[in-house]
């Protein structure tokens, strides 16, 4: 009863799009080791995460080895693979998970698993300073409590004896399911626990040790197992998976901020339902790599482009390739995507391939945090503007390269204000704009962007974009504001985009109000147009002709029991 003898019919051929590229990049080749590295033996479903420029991995399956409890890591400078050393006496069991562990930036965390007869919900912590493994919490009985939760049809369990101090209901004991460490909180969705497969959602909250069951909003994945999963600063993604009866191919991501799911639109050549699969982050793309379809272990790789919400087939064919596989280790660590072991439906593997995505590694880009610490510096400043009644410090030259509304201000002489605030002079005054929203337009002034924006900060920083003669923010604000639009804002935001010659979120709010002119509240907010009867005679025009618009862009805020080299979601 493992992925070895699941003989369940599985995916078919699919026409390509490939990506055309450079092919100094998007390139296959073996990772060259150092002569002194110790190489892991072959496994499947390991557990992994980059912490610290290191690999991390723990477990596994190593075929006629049975599940596995050793713990490697591979130094991405040196080239060397060497077992982490544990200098605590207590540390996890063997174990599968299908690549579980999640880290920050000096612990890693490994929850759950199979153990070859029993499922796992045990929550462990390793600090990578003092190398010592904690057990937050043991798994629960499964002879008594997950027996009488089963019965009862509750996922959920109490806390076996011996896990002090943490509170809450436990999740059930699973396999192949997805988590996230987020804002000192452990996450969970989904899996398979021995007998039911799972959609539900957990969170551990590490300063209260408290377990609680999350009510998770919006478009919610379908029970399943193995999908492939990624996180970004706000979202967790997940793609595909097994729910016991078909493989999937759907595409999901959770703002993690309200724990509300949205389905991805999903354009162009799309994967092929599969589970046992990989997906990492890089740049503005996902991509994903491989698994299971049931019918056969995978080599493709798709891109997911977030701006254009498009799937595209990876030229996988350069270099020295991989074998297709499942239940494989991917991580992304600068530029390439490193892949380790897996299965290939007939041997467990431990060879280690890596895939450019990229020529060369470009170190980021420390530009904008420097030119941060210039907003509001009273010991770097040489102007000064009085906001709101409050001191704001800046820098003229930076005002007026960037600003023709600033550069005649401060340096052409025509404005009473290029006579006051430097040199020793008088503070600025600046009105009609408030404090907040005029730090929010010196951010953009020196970074080229905006952040952490709502919907009434963008209204209000869009008006004094146009003051300031800033198109680039104009622009920008529009695009934070077009996300919000719905049926109690959109007249409001039609007529405020008028005003202001916001001809791009003018013509979004347009069509949204003519795709739901049968809303009660939208019929209503007409009323409010007797001011404008412009835009009134432009609705009525373009209500004669409306064909509904395909948006084009992200509308997120912008990823077994016995002999089972990975199981899980199976039967």
């Amino acid at each position: 009863m493992t992925e070895i003898d699941d003989a369940a019919a599985g995916g078919k051929p699919i026409e390509t799009n490939r990506i055309t590229s450079n092919r100094q990049s998007l390139t296959w080749s073996r990772v060259t080791l150092a002569f002194t590295s110790c190489l892991p033996p072959p496994r499947s479903g390991a557990a992994s995460v980059v912490v610290r420029g290191k690999l991390f991995m723990f477990g596994g399956y190593g075929g006629g080895t049975g599940r596995l409890d050793d713990f490697y890591s591979f130094s991405f400078d040196s080239g060397t693979w060497e077992e982490v050393e544990v200098l605590s006496n207590e540390r996890p069991g063997c174990r599968e998970n299908n690549g579980v562990v999640i880290g920050d930036s000096s612990r890693v965390y490994l929850f759950g698993g199979y153990n070859g007869t029993s499922w796992l919900n045990d929550l462990w912590m390793f600090d990578i300073d003092t190398q010592h493994w904690t057990c937050i919490q043991e798994s629960s009985d499964p002879q008594s409590a997950d027996e009488t939760s089963l019965a009862l049809g509750n996922p959920r369990s109490p806390v076996r004896l011996g896990s002090a101090g943490v509170r809450g209901q436990v999740p059930s004991r699973r396999f192949g399911y997805v988590s996230v460490v987020h804002n000192n909180k452990f996450v969970l969705f989904g899996g398979f626990d021995g007998t039911r497969w799972l959609n539900d959602m957990h969170e551990f909250d590490f300063a209260t040790s408290t377990w609680t069951e999350i009510d998770a909003r919006g478009t919610l994945p379908s029970v399943r197992s193995c999908p492939a999963w990624a996180k970004d600063d706000t979202h967790v993604y997940i793609q595909g998976g097994y729910d016991g009866v078909e493989r999937k191919a759907d595409f999901f991501a959770c703002d993690l901020a309200s724990y509300t799911w949205t389905e991805m639109p999903c354009r162009g050549t799309l994967p092929s339902p599969r589970y046992f699969h990989s997906c990492c982050l890089y740049g503005n793309k996902m991509y994903l790599y491989g698994g299971y379809s049931g019918n056969e272990r995978l080599a493709d790789m798709y891109a997911y482009d977030f701006e254009t919400n498009h799937w595209s087939e990876v030229d996988c064919t350069n270099g020295d390739a991989p074998s297709g596989r499942s239940s494989l280790v991917a991580q992304v660590h600068e530029n390439c995507l490193y892949i380790f072991g897996g299965y290939n439906g007939a041997t467990v593997l431990n060879d280690f391939y890596k895939f450019r995505l990229k020529p060369v590694s470009i170190p980021s880009s420390t530009l904008v945090n420097e030119l941060t610490k210039l907003i509001n510096n009273v010991d770097l400043s040489d102007v000064t503007f009085i906001v709101e009644g409050k001191e704001v410090h800046c820098n003229r030259s930076i005002l007026a390269v960037r600003s023709e509304y600033f550069r005649v201000m401060l340096f052409s002489g025509g404005m009473r204000e290029s006579l006051s605030g430097a040199d020793g002079g008088q503070p600025i005054e600046i009105n009609d704009v408030s404090h907040a929203v005029f730090l929010k337009v010196l951010e953009f002034l020196y970074t080229d962007g905006v952040h952490d924006i709502s919907l009434e900060t963008g209204i209000h920083l869009l008006i004094a974009s146009e003051r300031f003669m800033l198109d680039r923010l104009k622009a920008l604000c529009e695009d934070i504001i077009r996300r919000d639009v719905n049926e109690t804002n959109a007249i409001g935001i039609l007529v405020a985009s008028h005003q202001h010659h916001a001809a791009g979120l003018k013509d979004i709010a347009l069509e949204f109000i003519l795709g739901h002119l049968n809303e009660p509240t939208i019929m209503l907010g007409l009323s409010d147009l007797k001011s404008e009867p412009d835009l009134l005679v432009e609705i009525i025009q373009r209500n004669n002709t409306h064909t509904p618009p395909i948006p084009t862009t992200r509308d997120l805020a912008p990823a077994g029991p016995a002999g089972s080299p990975d199981w899980g979601a199976r039967r």
